[in-house]
């Protein structure tokens, strides 16, 4: 793992190694392994198979620690301006894919570290009309895609680095750098941005991720490939709010 306080602007590529990847200089970056995203059948993912504003959930860096991949409906930019809730200035990835519409997020809400277990979801992306939300925060937002957490009611906009829209989450969701390689339609995960909540999360979590993972802590590191899935097939229940 890497820590920069300083980095160089990046610029925007495509092809093999694009990960839409725009800093400000400080920035809050860590470089992990560059994972491969498979499919359930540890097959590599091809990005243009995925679903449109559907749920995806896939584990990295560590073995426990969940991520949203989403494919949007439209090209997402970089977005910069962002702060972490210790202050340090980021700013989020581009999509990549080939819609540049493929981005992806930490699944540990910035407030109280809600997240999709094998239980229960409390936190997911939201594609619904205006005013169907019983969300008392998505009342006074006109954007019905989003990320919302109906655990606390922070809302996040994934066309915008998972900016927070309303609620009481302090930061945005960390953002997963990902690299798209077009000539395999593959994915990678490479690190994160942004302020994560690793630490804080397996402090909060260790004895029932200990309950659920047969002993072990599950921060061990994701090596070579990770796993992904239908949000709908990781959690048994996904709450609506």
């Amino acid at each position: 793992m890497e820590r920069r306080d300083f980095v160089r602007a990046c610029a925007v590529m495509t092809g093999v190694g694009s990960t839409g990847l725009v800093l400000e200089a400080d920035a809050e970056s860590k470089k992990y392994e560059r994972v491969l995203l498979v499919d359930i059948h540890n097959k590599p993912l091809k990005a243009s198979t995925l679903s449109r504003n559907t749920n995806y959930v896939f584990h990295y860096p560590f073995e426990a620690t969940p991520c949203f991949l989403l494919h949007l409906d439209r090209a997402v930019t970089a977005t910069d301006g962002l702060n972490t809730e210790a202050g340090k200035k980021y700013a989020a990835p581009a999509g990549v894919g080939p819609t540049r519409g493929i981005v992806a997020f930490s699944a540990i809400c910035a407030h109280k570290l809600a997240y999709p277990s094998p239980q229960v979801s409390f936190i997911g992306f939201r594609d619904q009309p205006p005013g169907k939300s019983t969300n008392p925060t998505m009342a006074k937002i006109s954007n019905s895609k989003v990320i919302t957490c109906c655990a606390d009611h922070s809302v996040y906009d994934p066309f915008a680095g998972a900016k927070v829209l309303g609620g009481p989450a302090p930061q945005p969701l960390a953002a997963i750098s990902l690299e798209y390689d077009a000539k395999q339609d593959t994915l990678y995960a490479v690190g994160t941005l942004g302020g994560d909540k690793f630490n804080q999360f397996f402090e909060k979590y260790a004895f029932k991720l200990s309950l659920e993972r047969g002993g072990k802590t599950g921060n061990e590191r994701i090596r070579k490939q990770t796993v992904v899935k239908l949000l709908s097939a990781h959690s048994a229940q996904t709450a609506q709010c």
